[in-house]
């Protein structure tokens, strides 16, 4: 009975366990999914404090690799803007100071100490910027503190550089000596403010000429890498990640010519420079038979006449205004053409100057006492520049249907803005029948250079036309985008319109170069090439400000001073035009008046007697190169080879330091300018210890 009776109480205690791990297990499975769904939740909506994400996040960085911006090369091939390699010079003060503490070196550190001393009067000699004793109190106290990025000096070159790492302390090694430099690419100018507007430049939200229209070419593409840090907190690359590496930009290839740009600029300084009237000046030589722009300048001044001359701005494409008697050549294009005036010598009747509603004309009195005829040929008219001449062939030609007159206005590309390589060229303004500004003078005045408003840039492509026997070229300024001296687009000439008869231009050519050596533009007539063109005067248009306030005179403010624009446009040589040319000059304020047969044509004419100089062989057409031979098949010293010394013959410091540097070779020179030899020579290897030597000019 009593062994039945242990049984039964075995039994009963085994059931008993069963059932309280049964309710165990189902409480701990319970207890599971409810971590589960908690911790879910939690991962859902945890938010780490901005404050503390970086302790979570691993020691790893992305590195940016700027590309280096391609260069902007003249026709030539000879560099108008390229990036130049400088270095920002840091110093980590700390470096050793560890171990010679834990070693109890105490020697050791006063060395050190030294040495930083030794270094500070070297970097004081080199940049004196400041003392040495300045420097080693930033060094020193810069140890004390535990500054691991002390600023040295910012912007150092690449042949500074290289003196300061032979510098004590520094020539040690970057983790003896504590040197870091950051490398950044600058924007270098070699022919300094020549070309600066066409040149332009990107900075942050200004972006102006062909650095901004071309930055998709010239930016490249940045590249990246992942670095980690190490116990001595440097940063190296994580191999475990990838390396995108950055491409560099594209060259861009202009139609400029730097002699020519010189020659321009050098000219028009001279005669901005005599007068201090003259607040600012363009010139724009473009080539008569594709259209490509081979100098292009814009000189002003500020608010006085002491401020310097500068390219701060590109007349040429956004001074907008009347033009003056250099227009009258639009007006003789269309009465030709359209065969109202059939020859040069054909006459009009002088009616003393007078035309119904305009104002009479002197010149045609002067002509008539001088003459006694009462009549006058449309050529001499156009050699004095009459505006009763140009009244009296317009309101008898179109006066009944002015529309025909307009429509070759526009043909000509003169009532409309056109593409360009730069952005900003400005819109005319004309005012034909119909518009708020026709009134029953506008015909005439349109005729003679008033009443309607035009870019240089558009007056200096529509005598481009005639130049080229009635063809009218686009103008542009970018010849091809290149890459390591190969050609991956190029931008070839095209036709804007043809704008007249060969017969047409060859008639009007004839009427300009009367104008050189009969008319207004006698100054031009001893030119050592012969010239066709025309001068112009014009006032120009005064702002609200500018008149005064009640006056409602739009050329002349309350004291009776007046702007005036003064311009000469024509071509040479005029037997077989290869050039076109435009200089006009813009005045202050002045109760002075000027006009386009002196400051503008003595400009040409000096412009001319240079080019000529530049190359005598006229009957071919003018070569291309400069003082520096054309660039061989690659261009030489782009093509860089590690270890292999590029060729930087022609270069300027800049660039030569820069492709050299880039072949991993060390570098000095001696002289400024231009590199005019090197050694050793292109393309062999240094010895141990060498060091690449450059001569500049």
């Amino acid at each position: 009975m009593s062994r039945n009776s242990e049984i039964h109480d075995t039994i009963e205690n085994r059931d008993r366990i069963h059932v309280v791990m049964f309710f165990m297990s189902i409480f701990f499975f319970a207890l599971a999914v409810l971590i589960l769904v908690w911790t879910v939740k939690i991962q859902a909506g945890f938010n780490v404090d901005s404050r503390v994400v970086h302790l979570f996040r691993p020691s790893v960085q992305k590195h940016v690799e700027a590309p280096v911006r391609g260069r902007i090369l003249a026709t030539d091939g000879r560099p108008m803007a390229i990036s130049a390699p400088l270095y920002d010079l840091y110093m980590d003060c700390t470096v050793r100071k560890e171990e010679f503490a834990r070693k109890g070196d105490i020697e050791a550190e006063q060395q050190w100490r030294q040495k930083a001393r030794d270094l500070s009067r070297s970097l004081s000699a080199e940049f004196r910027d400041r003392s040495a004793d300045d420097y080693a109190q930033a060094i020193l106290g810069g140890r004390d503190r535990g500054s691991r990025y002390l600023l040295i000096k910012k912007n150092v070159d690449q042949a500074v550089l290289q003196k300061v790492l032979r510098f004590p302390l520094y020539c040690e090694g970057s983790y003896k000596g504590g040197l870091i430099s950051r490398r950044h690419d600058e924007r270098i100018y070699p022919y300094d403010s020549l070309a600066r507007r066409v040149i332009g430049y990107v900075k942050d939200a200004n972006r102006i000429g062909l650095e901004a229209n071309f930055d998709y070419e010239l930016h490249g593409t940045e590249g990246y890498e992942w670095r980690r840090v190490t116990d001595r907190k440097s940063w190296i690359r994580d191999l475990d990640s990838s390396v995108v590496r950055a491409v560099d930009g594209n060259d861009i290839r202009t139609t400029l010519n730097v002699d020519f740009q010189d020659i321009a600029d050098k000219a028009l300084r001279k005669q901005i420079n005599g007068d201090d009237d003259i607040r600012a000046g363009i010139v724009i030589i473009m080539e008569a038979a594709t259209g490509a722009i081979r100098a292009m300048v814009n000189l002003s001044r500020g608010d006085t006449p002491q401020t310097t001359l500068w390219e701060r701005e590109n007349l040429a494409l956004r001074q907008v205004g009347e033009q003056g008697s250099v227009m009258k050549t639009v007006s003789l294009l269309s009465l030709v053409e359209d065969g109202y005036v059939k020859s040069l010598e054909q006459t009009i009747p002088t009616n003393n100057g007078a035309y119904p509603n305009y104002k009479q004309d002197i010149h045609i009195l002067d002509y008539q006492r001088e003459t006694g005829r009462r009549d006058i040929s449309v050529m001499h008219g156009f050699e004095i520049s009459s505006n009763y001449v140009f009244t009296y062939l317009a309101e008898t030609s179109y006066g009944s249907h002015p529309e025909d007159f307009f429509d070759h206005i526009y043909s000509y590309r003169l009532g409309e803005a056109f593409d360009f390589d730069i952005s900003g060229l400005a819109s005319p303004v004309v005012n034909r029948p119909g518009t708020k500004g026709w009134s029953k003078t506008t015909l005439g005045t349109t005729a003679y250079g008033y009443g309607m408003s035009v870019t240089p840039l558009h007056v200096a492509t529509f005598y481009n036309g005639i130049a080229n026997k009635g063809r009218m070229m686009k103008p542009y300024l970018v010849e091809s985008v290149e890459k390591d001296g190969r050609v991956i687009k190029q931008y070839k000439p095209s036709v804007l319109n043809n704008i007249c008869s060969r017969n047409t231009a060859d008639t009007v050519t004839r009427a300009l170069r009367s104008v050189v050596e009969t008319g207004t533009a006698t100054r031009l007539k001893g030119a050592k090439l012969h010239v066709a063109g025309k001068t112009g005067t014009a006032q120009v248009v005064l702002s609200k400000e500018e008149r005064g306030q009640g006056n409602r005179d739009p050329y002349h403010d309350a004291l009776g001073r007046k702007k005036n624009q003064g311009s000469f446009v024509g071509f040479f040589p005029a037997e077989n035009p290869k050039y076109t040319i435009l200089v006009s000059v813009y005045s202050y304020l002045s109760g002075k008046s000027f006009y386009g047969g002196t400051l503008p044509a003595l400009a040409v004419r000096d412009i001319v007697d240079q080019l000529y100089a530049l190359d005598g062989e006229w009957d071919s057409s003018i070569s291309r190169s400069g003082s520096v031979p054309a660039l061989r098949s690659g261009v030489p010293g782009t093509e860089v080879k590690a270890g292999k010394v590029p060729d930087v013959s022609g270069l300027g410091l800049k660039e030569a330091l820069h492709l050299v540097e880039s072949a991993g070779l060390p570098c000095s020179y001696e002289g400024c300018g231009h590199v005019t030899s090197q050694s050793p020579a292109a393309g062999s290897e240094l010895k141990q210890g060498e060091r690449v030597k450059l001569v500049l000019k």
